[in-house]
């Protein structure tokens, strides 16, 4: 299993992150053409080919667009999903408890196959009750019954997981606060969440996009960012674009430990999208993970 390196501080990410750019180099273009490679794909637990997706061919978003021609899992998903099997969720006894804030995803099945006391949810809007079901519908979930979460709310009890996921869910949230310190609250002693956020690794403190006015509508501090959204074929807005001081803001929401990590291994197909240039260590794959 590809083995994902964990840090405290930005310096000692940093020193680990430029070590490993002469192997990237050596590595050089990994794709190439007809942008494609074989690998070893943790998810599908088997050999496979990793195929780049995307017509774009000078900008290759290896994160999103890096897929295995078997499960279709991207990079974000499968570097998840290996931290969540190297953090608990390869634990088979009684009474342990898991939570990934999504279901409508193929990261949800495959996740849901490996750890069958995983539960998932959606963010399903505002006037729906945590921890029920609604029957719900997007573009490739059609009409099911879906538990809703807000992760600034969980009906999850105190201390009752081990384990709490949730993918790019953090920077469409205002108060990051409040969400971190309910992922707390829900979390056992010594229990683990991992996320993952477009994360800033050269910027000791995030950027504030917008914020709420008194109105409910956004004042925009910078110009307005969109991600793709189930709930919104317009995108979902995105509120925060994190640096480092993330991890003073787990902290300070009651973990006892806050770490950045990246993972390196392109025949996993955990790899950068541009092998050439100087700066490539900025573009290795990365996850975060508070520990209660």
């Amino acid at each position: 299993m590809a083995t994902i390196r964990w840090f405290e501080t930005q310096a000692a990410w940093t020193e680990a992150a430029k070590s490993v750019q002469a192997d990237v180099a050596q590595e050089g273009e990994w794709l190439g053409e007809p942008r494609s490679r074989e690998g070893y794909c943790i998810a599908c637990g088997g050999q496979t080919t990793f195929r780049l997706a995307g017509s774009d061919l000078s900008r290759a978003n290896v994160r999103e667009n890096l897929c295995c021609i078997r499960c279709r899992l991207n990079t974000r998903q499968r570097l998840m999903l290996s931290a969540m099997l190297a953090n608990g969720g390869d634990q088979r006894q009684p009474g342990v408890q898991g939570a990934l804030l999504e279901k409508t995803t193929r990261l949800y099945a495959r996740s849901r196959a490996r750890m069958p006391w995983l539960r998932g949810s959606e963010y399903l809007g505002d006037d729906r009750q945590p921890g029920r079901s609604y029957w719900w519908s997007t573009r490739w979930w059609r009409w099911r019954r879906t538990r809703h979460e807000s992760i600034t709310s969980l009906s999850y009890g105190n201390a009752s997981l081990d384990l709490l996921a949730h993918s790019d869910v953090l920077e469409h949230v205002y108060d990051t606060a409040a969400a971190l310190r309910e992922s707390a609250r829900v979390l056992k002693p010594g229990g683990v969440m991992l996320f993952t956020v477009p994360f800033l690794v050269d910027h000791p403190t995030s950027i504030l996009r917008g914020r709420p006015d008194s109105s409910g509508q956004i004042e925009h501090l910078q110009p307005p960012e969109y991600h793709g959204d189930g709930l919104s074929r317009s995108g979902i807005y995105t509120f925060d674009n994190f640096g480092w001081d993330i991890l003073e803001q787990i902290r300070n929401a009651g973990f006892s430990r806050a770490e950045a990590g990246f993972c390196y291994a392109p025949r996993e197909g955990f790899h950068v999208d541009d092998a050439s240039s100087a700066e490539s260590w900025k573009m290795l794959p990365n996850i975060l993970r508070g520990i209660r």
